[in-house]
């Protein structure tokens, strides 16, 4: 498959791996990133360098797992509200 050099087009999919992660049902991410991986590795691998680029990794830790709970808490709630109606 060979390395993408359109980077412009990686960073729009980074992007939409983030949006899936905030709006999408976790198993359907995990299928979809799943079958990237699997179809073409070393797209996946360039997604994955270009979101850890995007990370703050020099900050505390503590930002990070705050910012992950946060997405968790998220999701949770709109399953419990899509439960309670």
């Amino acid at each position: 498959m060979g390395r993408h050099t359109d980077h412009n087009q990686l960073a729009a999919e980074a992007l939409l791996i983030c949006e899936s992660v905030r709006e999408l049902a976790p198993i359907a991410v995990y299928r979809d990133l799943t079958r990237v991986c699997a179809k073409d590795p070393e797209r996946a691998a360039q997604l994955l360098m270009c979101l850890a680029a995007w990370v703050d990794f020099e900050g505390p830790t503590s930002r990070l797992t705050a910012r992950a709970e946060a997405i968790v808490d998220s999701r949770l709630r709109a399953i419990q509200a899509r439960f309670a109606s």
